[in-house]
Formats: C-alpha cells, sequence, structure tokens
C-alpha cells in the first residue's frame, strides 16, 4: 500500500467520524416504520452482518439504527399497562415544573490499585502468548498515527499488530489472590491491508513485579464492547453483537469467571435486560414517575420481543449498538438502565421520545427515576455516557443535523 493509500484511508476514517458528528438519522420511530416494511427478517446474523456494513459504510457505525423487528401484538402487563391497539397521546406539553439545579460534587476518577501505580499504557510493554491473528512475545506499544487515528497505541512496529484503547482501562480481582488485574479492549491487525473488524476483545493483563503479561481474553470477539467492569470477582461487560447474534437483549451484560487458564461465561451476569426473547414476556416498566417530566401518560408497560408496548417503543438497534446502556451514575458502582422510549407512535405520528433512567428492582422489574425530553420538534438519536454525564445527541425528527446537550446527575436526577 501506497502513501497515498494510507493518507486516503485516513481521510476517509476522518470523514466517518465528522459525518457522525454532524449529520442524524431519521428518528427512530421513522426507521421502525421503514423496517417494519421492507426488513422483516433483519433478525438474523445475516442481516447483522448488512447492517455493520451499512453502519461503516456510511458513519464509521455511529448510528443509531431502530429496531426493525416484525410486528408482533402488546404484550399484556399489569392493570396500568396499554390495552391492545391503543395509542398513548401525549399531552400538548409535559405538565411537571422545572426542576431546580442542585450542586454538584465532581465525580472523582476512581483510584488506580496501588499494583499498577504508575503504569503507562501508551508506553507499555506486555509479553503475550500466542493468540490467533495476534502477535505474541513481548510488545512494546508506542502512540503513532495509525489506520485513521493520530494516536492510536498500537505495537510492535511490524505485523501482525496491535492497538489497545489505553484511556478505558478497568481494574479489579478476577483471580482471587488479593491484587487487581487489568482489562482494557485489544484489537489485532494482521495486515496492513486489515481492516480490524470482527477482531476486538477484552484483554485481561497481569502485573508481576515490573513485569505485565496477558492473563487472558474475554467477550466475544469482533463485538462492539461499550463498557466493563469487575463486580464479586467477575469480569463484567456491556456488549452488543455485530456479525453473529448471540440473542442479544437490550440491557443485558455478559460476564465471566476465571477458572485458571481461561475466562468462562457465566450464567446469570446480574444484569438480564428489559426487553424478552422471542415467545417470552418482558418485566414490568413503570414510567409513571416520569409522566409529567415527558408529558406522555402514567403507565407500567412490559415490552414485547420487537421493543412495543401498545403504543410504546423502547429503540432497539438493529444494526451495531455502540451506546451504554448500564450506566453508574453515582460512582458507587451501582448500574442503572439508559434506554430511548417513544410514546404516542402510530402510522402518521413520529411520537414522543426522550431518553430514560430505569432502576432495576429485585424481583426484575424496571421503574423510570428520570427522564430527559429533547426540545420540541427533536427526537432522541443517541448520547454519550460518563461518570455522570449525560451527553444528548438530538435531531428533527425526520432527519438533519446533529445537536448535542448535556446533563449532569445531581444524586437524584439529571440537570443542564
Amino acid at each position: 500500500m501506497t502513501e497515498f493509500d494510507d493518507e486516503l484511508s485516513a481521510q476517509l476514517s476522518r470523514l466517518r467520524t465528522d459525518v457522525r458528528r454532524t449529520v442524524a438519522p431519521p428518528a427512530a420511530a421513522r426507521l421502525r416504520d421503514r423496517g417494519d416494511r421492507r426488513l422483516r427478517t433483519r433478525r438474523t446474523a445475516t442481516a447483522l452482518v448488512a447492517a455493520a456494513v451499512v453502519a461503516a459504510t456510511l458513519v464509521g457505525g455511529g448510528i443509531l439504527w431502530s429496531g426493525a423487528a416484525p410486528k408482533t401484538p402488546p404484550v399484556p402487563g399489569g392493570s396500568s399497562t396499554p390495552s391492545p391497539g391503543s395509542t398513548p397521546t401525549p399531552s400538548s406539553a409535559p405538565s411537571a415544573d422545572p426542576r431546580p439545579s442542585k450542586p454538584v460534587q465532581a465525580r472523582q476518577t476512581p483510584p488506580v490499585p496501588a499494583n499498577w501505580a504508575g503504569v503507562q499504557w501508551r508506553t507499555a510493554t506486555i509479553t503475550f502468548a500466542a493468540h490467533q491473528g495476534c502477535p505474541s512475545g513481548p510488545v512494546t506499544f508506542r502512540t503513532a498515527p495509525f489506520k485513521g487515528d493520530d494516536a492510536a497505541t498500537v505495537g510492535p512496529s511490524t505485523y501482525p499488530r496491535m492497538t489497545l484503547e489505553a484511556d478505558r482501562v478497568s481494574y479489579g480481582d478476577v483471580t482471587g489472590d488479593g491484587q487487581a488485574e487489568a482489562f482494557v479492549l485489544a484489537t489485532c491487525w494482521q495486515t496492513e491491508e486489515d481492516s480490524g473488524d470482527g477482531q476486538g476483545e477484552l484483554l485481561a493483563v497481569r502485573r508481576d513485579g515490573t513485569t505485565l503479561r496477558a492473563l487472558g481474553w474475554a467477550g466475544p470477539r469482533g463485538a462492539l464492547f461499550s463498557d466493563h467492569w469487575v463486580a464479586g470477582g467477575l469480569l463484567v461487560t456491556d456488549v452488543k453483537p455485530v456479525y453473529v447474534n448471540w440473542g442479544y437483549r437490550l440491557g443485558a451484560a455478559r460476564a465471566y469467571r476465571w477458572n485458571g487458564q481461561a475466562f468462562t461465561e457465566v450464567a446469570e451476569s446480574g444484569y438480564p435486560g428489559m426487553v424478552p426473547g422471542d415467545g417470552a414476556t418482558g418485566p414490568a416498566v413503570d414510567l409513571t414517575r416520569v409522566a409529567g417530566l415527558t408529558g406522555c401518560p402514567a403507565a407500567t408497560v412490559r415490552f414485547d420481543p420487537g421493543g412495543r408496548a401498545g403504543g410504546w417503543d423502547v429503540m432497539q438497534p438493529a444494526g451495531p449498538d455502540h451506546l451504554r446502556h448500564l450506566v453508574d451514575l453515582d460512582g458507587d458502582g451501582r448500574r442503572r438502565l439508559l434506554i430511548a422510549v417513544t410514546c404516542g407512535r402510530d402510522d402518521t405520528h413520529p411520537g414522543r421520545s426522550f431518553a430514560a433512567v430505569l432502576d432495576p428492582q429485585t424481583d426484575g422489574s424496571f421503574i423510570a427515576v428520570d427522564a430527559v425530553l429533547p426540545p420540541a420538534g427533536m427526537s432522541v438519536s443517541g448520547w454519550t455516557a460518563e461518570a455522570g454525564t449525560l451527553t444528548l445527541q438530538v435531531a428533527p425528527a425526520a432527519g438533519g443535523t446533529v445537536q448535542e446537550l448535556r446533563y449532569t446527575w445531581n444524586g437524584e436526577y439529571f440537570q443542564p
């Protein structure tokens, strides 16, 4: 590959990033309608491949697509669940009074465990055992332009090579020896022409004195890892399918245990998800508390496998989903579910969409504790969530330029 080809590849990558930041797709409800008419069989592995190719080609995987599952009858819920065939009609405006802003203390970055003090991931040397398509032996990383990223953490200097998401490292003891391991997303690149697509996994690293060595690999290779953390000795990850759909449910996580030789998946991650599998009934989702904030009716709903409940919809991407859905808002390790919901959608109206924070209950149900409503005429198209800060991406219902609105969690709700 020539120097011109390298520069062209980098320019195209930057263009995809710019498009992702400035151009929004049509609102979730409109995309869902199109999906109902044209993509009734998108729930196959082939469909996921097609969605991944389209997303990567158009916007580098950054556009959120609404679900395109076949229409199924609403799943009955409790007494306040909308009846089948009815459409909840949003009021002309939210009825709740504006909430006061509260003083918010800056969230402190979690301390790095003592046994990892002083490690510089961007210049680290890690020793790897053989792993398909990846470098082995000691690998020294450095910061350098690579595949369109002007400041990638990459090593070695010859193929196969590896990149690390050096700014997103989590720590926790999974071996039971009282010493924390480190976890970072790593992607292997086999040749100059390799896109790296389908090669990312979670890498576990152990520190022995001054030596860093790879302990093992976890997670479905090539999936989208939105977040990862350690809880109860397990490595837990908010991960979404790209090429192979393992039956992902919105809000679900996967968890892995170290057995002394490798990471093995455990049956229960503690985060089973909110939308049921085919033929199942979803848990109750109580939206009563946020009715005044959204202008939508007070209701408890149970979403069906297509993400619907009477005229309510939960935004389910049919393509790769890069969003964080399990968020630690208070910095205490307790994670709530962040989703986008629409009420009042029918064949002629896009409905009203809002971002909702759901508190999981011990019986498997959810209670909405907060909602963020976009400006009039706008719909939720995505978000980023980090350390109690929500950056909500909104765009006109018919599609158009993305706007970003920033909110801070004050311990009870998001405030501007």
